[in-house]
């Protein structure tokens, strides 16, 4: 799961975001440009929960 490019390791990283106004929820992975907007209502969206291996459900 480890990529490294220039000397850079990035590890992928699964995360549940939610919105806070209308509860909408999406599992992402976390990247540079961030949690995106919901697609629903257009607010910003949360990190609600860090997803690790063995922990999906």
């Amino acid at each position: 799961m480890d990529k490294e490019k220039n000397g850079e390791s990035k590890k992928i990283q699964y995360v549940e975001i939610v919105c806070p106004k209308c509860n909408h929820k999406e599992i992402i992975i976390l990247n540079k440009e961030g949690v995106p907007k919901c697609p629903v209502c257009g607010t910003q969206m949360m990190i609600s929960e860090l997803l690790d291996e063995g922990k999906y459900y």
